[in-house]
């Protein structure tokens, strides 16, 4: 026998004993197995399910490398590129937006207003009125009645200067005489000799920058002439966009939602409608407070005989729609009038800030939890760093708008939780997935989605 025969035998024999070999029928086995079926997915440490190929860290995924990647890593850089993604979407809508700010303030205010008029122009069309009639009789009836209160306040503010130097001035005088006679004993002349150099400085120093006064003033006028312009021009666009956000609010929404996709179509209408119940909600809510806080702060200033007493009263009221800082603000400056404006200023102070302090008790324990529901009532912290950064942003008007959007936000974001809800335990009593969607919209007996989440806010 050659040796290429014997060669052939021996390999003939060595591939018969592997088949017959148990072991490695198995192996073959397992690897055809293998071969024929899909991987099972990976299942992580928190019975999510499984992995995504690119975290699959068993090296068979779409990228083998990641199984030299731990897998709180992989997840923690997934979440970091979109996060950085959606935080320079952010920025630049932002930006966009500040470049604009001359219609973007106008139709936020408009927004605002609109909400705290539109319940009443519902009212009036439920009576039989036509639509167009109530918005603008509404808005021309709101325009009138704030505008004769700022006339009046003015007014009283312009006559009650004359009383309120008069009344700073004696106290001065007052406190002159008591550091002459007082426990410190001071000296009449040397006190004169300190006013005196104070009114000496201050002469110089106007004569050394006269220029710079003057200069700066015309400044100051041309900025005035432009910013009353603009002012003209804000004044407009608040009015008209409040007239047709009053008119044609429901339909405006019904618009731009009907550009989205139709899934989200029905969510965002219900959303939306849950979002604006809220905000209704929460301007009404803020005129109550608002006027409870002017009436017993004001007729605490009145009884004390302060000066000035209706205008800082108005302040209390503009002070009251911004939340915790306008309170805070404007019952320092009560309090700060009362000191220097009154001859027992200190004693009046004190009284004043007792005054302030018991209001704002009366309204965070017992009128916001009464009259606030879920769907408005927000966190302190929440609005304190809202109204830090709409200060930031836009200045007053910023610190404004920055807690009602913050709440219209917080109502969308449960409406949208509730909606979800909802359509789930519809899928589960078998309806298909638009089904569901639709009897989600519709929850509450009403078949327009923005009605349903306007009842949704309601109840909560």
């Amino acid at each position: 026998m050659s040796r290429f025969r014997r060669t052939t035998a021996r390999a003939r024999q060595l591939w018969i004993g592997m088949r017959l070999n148990p072991v490695a029928e198995r192996a073959l086995a397992a690897r055809v197995t293998i071969a024929e079926e899909p991987p099972p997915p990976v299942v992580d440490d928190a019975g999510g399910g499984g992995l995504p190929p690119e975290l699959d860290q068993s090296g068979e995924g779409e990228n083998p490398e990641r199984r030299y990647v731990p897998t709180g890593l992989a997840i923690g850089a997934a979440w970091s590129w979109r996060m950085l993604v959606i935080g320079a979407a952010v920025a630049v809508v932002l930006y966009l937006l500040s470049q604009i700010t001359m219609v973007v303030i106008p139709v936020v205010i408009s927004f605002l207003l609109a909400a705290m008029l539109q319940p009443i122009a519902r009212w009036l069309i439920g009576h039989g009125w036509n639509k167009s009639l109530a918005s603008i009789v509404v808005l021309i009836s709101g325009l009138a009645v704030v505008s004769a209160i700022l006339t009046f306040v003015v007014q009283q503010f312009i006559a009650g200067i004359p009383d309120f130097y008069d009344s700073i001035v004696k106290g001065l005088k007052d406190a002159q005489t008591w550091l002459e006679s007082g426990p410190y004993g001071l000296d009449g002349a040397q006190i004169a000799e300190f006013l005196a150099g104070i009114q000496g400085n201050i002469t110089t120093w106007y004569s050394d920058n006269q220029e710079t006064i003057v200069q700066t003033g015309l400044d100051v006028a041309g900025s005035t002439a432009s910013g009353l312009g603009n002012f003209v021009t804000g004044l407009f666009l608040v009015l008209f966009t409040t007239y047709f956000f009053i008119r044609d609010g429901r339909r405006i929404w019904t618009f731009l939602t009907g550009m989205l996709p139709r899934p989200a179509t029905a969510a965002m209408r219900y959303a939306g409608g849950a979002g604006w119940s809220t905000l209704v909600q929460y301007m009404r809510t803020v005129v109550v407070v608002a006027a409870v806080d002017a009436i017993f702060i004001g007729l605490g200033l009145w009884l004390l005989d302060i000066p000035l007493w209706l205008p800082l009263t108005t302040l209390v009221f503009l002070g009251a729609f911004i939340p915790i800082i306008g309170a805070t603000v404007s019952g320092a400056v009560a309090v700060v009038v009362a000191l220097v404006g009154t001859e027992n200023g200190l004693i009046n102070a004190l009284i004043v800030l007792g005054i302030v302090l018991l209001v704002q008790q009366l309204e965070s324990n017992l009128l916001q939890p009464f009259l606030m529901s879920r769907a408005v009532k927000l966190h302190p912290l929440a609005i304190v760093l809202a109204v830090t950064a709409g200060g930031f942003a836009w200045g007053i008007i910023g610190a404004l708008v920055a807690v009602p959007l913050l709440a219209i936000v917080n109502g969308t974001v449960r409406a949208l939780n509730r909606f979800r809800a909802a359509r789930r335990e519809a899928q589960e009593r078998g309806l298909d997935t638009e089904a569901a969607t639709d009897a989600a919209a519709t929850e509450g007996g009403t078949d327009d989605p923005i009605d349903a989440g306007r009842q949704a806010a309601k109840e909560l």
